[in-house]
């Protein structure tokens, strides 16, 4: 990964750590539920009113990347931030990881809640996350935002699907090793970080194509938000998914790369909250 890029994804979850709310950690709001295979998925809710879902980026992300969005649309939904499985507070369980078992979470979490509809708000792995969990559950999401995901591991930009399968644990450890002890400071079992890693990296290389009557099929508005510089799909990729929903709108972030959220976040406010507002 771009060394700057690895800089920012790991700065930024440190100086949130200093915030006041200590989102993706925070004792008054979290709890868990355990799934079907009895691994405990994490999740905190803010506010009151319908239900809106954030499901965070993959690997490095996690809830705290909500930090600017949570306390805005908590004064008008109840806010489920939920951890995908492995991530910081949820456990890793021991299943290789698939988008489609990480929906299953999800739909787990969500139905523990509530039994409404919710906004789905989804950023990379989130998205993908969100997009199946639309598809196959079409009467629970009312409105998703698609951000930063993609259908296939096939729309990846040249040599980056490469780049993600050369990471392990220990090589994350090495490189960034900050990040790695903080993670583990948060993590139920900390000892099986490479364990961690090698099950997601499971989800990636073995990503199930959405087909384009799949995408049709998604009867909810959607925005697909990406930015202009984003380093793993093409804004083809997004534009082409924007053709194929029925009901959608496309946010192409300028002067953006894949962190929407951090690089423009004033703007992804704006946009998102008047998305799911109306």
């Amino acid at each position: 990964m771009n060394k700057i890029l690895l800089i920012l994804l790991f700065i930024i979850p440190a100086i949130v750590k200093g915030q006041s709310v200590p989102y993706g950690n925070n004792p008054a709001t979290g709890n868990y539920v355990k799934v079907k295979d009895g691994t405990r998925i994490y999740y905190e809710t803010y506010g009151t009113g319908k239900p809106l879902v954030l499901l965070h980026g993959g690997l490095y992300g996690e809830i705290s990347e909500y930090e600017n969005l949570i306390p805005v649309l908590s004064k008008n939904f109840m806010v489920i931030a939920i951890a995908t499985r492995g991530h910081t507070k949820s456990e890793i369980g021991h299943q290789p990881y698939t988008y489609q078992l990480m929906s299953d979470d999800a739909y787990s979490v969500i139905r523990q809640v509530t039994k409404d509809s919710i906004a789905l708000i989804g950023f990379s792995d989130g998205a993908v996350i969100a997009l199946d969990l639309t598809i196959r559950h079409p009467d629970l999401v009312r409105k998703l935002v698609f951000a930063g995901g993609n259908i296939s591991p096939g729309s990846y930009r040249p040599g980056e699907m490469d780049e993600l399968k050369r990471l392990s644990g220990a090589s994350l450890e090495r490189d960034i090793p900050d990040f790695v002890r903080e993670r583990k400071k948060l993590m139920p079992e900390p000892e099986r970080w490479g364990d961690f890693v090698e099950l997601l990296k499971h989800a990636w290389i073995n990503q199930t194509t959405v087909s384009p009557e799949q995408i049709k099929s998604v009867k909810c508005p959607v925005l697909v938000a990406a930015g202009d510089r984003d380093r793993y799909n093409p804004i083809e990729s997004f534009v082409n998914i924007y053709k194929l929903l029925p009901s959608a709108q496309l946010a192409i972030i300028p002067n953006s790369d894949h962190i929407i959220f951090y690089r423009q976040p004033a703007l992804m406010e704006t946009m998102v909250t008047g998305f799911v507002m109306k």
